[in-house]
């Protein structure tokens, strides 16, 4: 029976789109097996990759194909660098997709936004963002890098006339989930969370957690969160721990490594990678000794960790010396 690629390939964009990583993962390694489809497939196999957090296999996978797109190449290189606390490299190649003509040049430019922003860079990062306000397609991720640089700043007031600037029927369920956890975290720093508790959709676990995060920074409720990521089922795609874990000797210790590092942003999140001296779990088929710990943005309060596998270039550079950033991190508001 004759395999019906353009089918296939239509399939794996869907699941993809639905955050359905493991059917889009199935359906892209089939259309691999077509020359049409081979480079296309491979570039979104790499970007489930990065999803999952397996980094290194990332890595792995455009080493292998220097055929594939340049540009899409340079952007996944940057995120990477990114990831891996290679800042300047990182800025090399997103610059690079700057001199692209095609819709890569715009997602560069965001890219380059938040990097700035991690920087310290804030009147760069605004510029960028204000920018890309002009295009409809990245008018509302624009809107959540500028209203990232409001919290910074400690301009809550405005940060929060910025979210309600958005029309919410315009949202993916994804950045819809970001919206209402957005909404909470500037609520909270308004002092106003508790008061518009049922206003708030807290249908999903994960705006529930967040809720009750907010409010309560029990290490409890953060273990009780984090032993999620204890369920050997999930392993290749949100990694898991090692069996008998000491996660709250585990959370001490990534409390401690944090302290003086400089984290990537990530939305309304900061996100710490760093690799321990022992094993502390799986990320797909393979043992890691790296871990993701997140945290509210530009603070080391933390929200939750989890395995993930960096790759032999992370941390090459060493972290940036930014005396933007590196005042920003100190001035973190992070509870007592």
């Amino acid at each position: 029976m004759k395999i019906n690629y353009d089918e296939i390939y239509k399939q794996a964009v869907d699941y993809l789109n639905k955050f359905d990583n493991e059917n889009a993962r199935k359906y892209l390694e089939i259309a691999c097996q077509d020359d049409k489809f081979r480079k296309k497939a491979l570039i979104r196999l790499i970007k489930i990759d990065l999803r999952e957090g397996k980094y290194a296999k990332a890595r792995q996978l455009l080493e292998e194909n220097p055929d594939l797109p340049q540009y899409s190449a340079f952007q996944i290189y940057g995120l990477l660098e990114n990831i891996e606390n290679n800042f300047d490299t990182s800025a090399h190649y997103y610059n690079k997709c700057l001199t692209d003509d095609s819709v890569l040049q715009n997602i560069a430019l965001l890219s380059l936004g938040k990097l700035n922003i991690q920087l310290g860079e804030y009147e760069v990062a605004q510029l960028m963002f204000e920018t890309l306000m002009y295009e409809e397609k990245y008018k509302i991720q624009s809107i959540f890098g500028l209203i990232s640089l409001a919290i910074l700043k400690e301009d809550y007031d405005s940060a929060y006339k910025l979210l309600l600037s958005i029309n919410v029927s315009d949202l993916t369920p994804k950045l819809l989930q970001h919206y209402n956890s957005c909404k909470m975290y500037i609520l909270n720093l308004l002092g106003d969370l508790s008061q518009h508790k049922n206003d708030l959709d807290n249908d999903s676990y994960a705006e529930r957690y967040m809720f009750q995060r907010l409010l309560n920074d029990n290490d409890e409720l953060i273990l009780s969160h984090i032993s999620r990521h204890c369920n050997y089922k999930h392993k290749a795609t949100n990694g898991c721990f090692l069996e008998n874990s000491d996660l709250r000797f585990l959370l001490e210790v990534a409390r401690d490594k944090i302290k003086n590092m400089n984290g990537n942003h990530f939305e309304m999140s900061d996100m710490y990678r760093f690799r321990l001296e022992k094993p502390i779990g799986y990320k797909g088929d393979d043992i890691t000794r790296d871990l993701c710990v997140t945290t509210f943005l530009g603070t080391k309060d933390i929200i939750t960790m989890y395995p993930v596998s960096l790759s032999d270039e992370f941390d090459k550079e060493g972290y940036s010396t930014s005396k933007a950033l590196q005042y920003k991190r100190e001035k973190g508001r992070i509870r007592e």
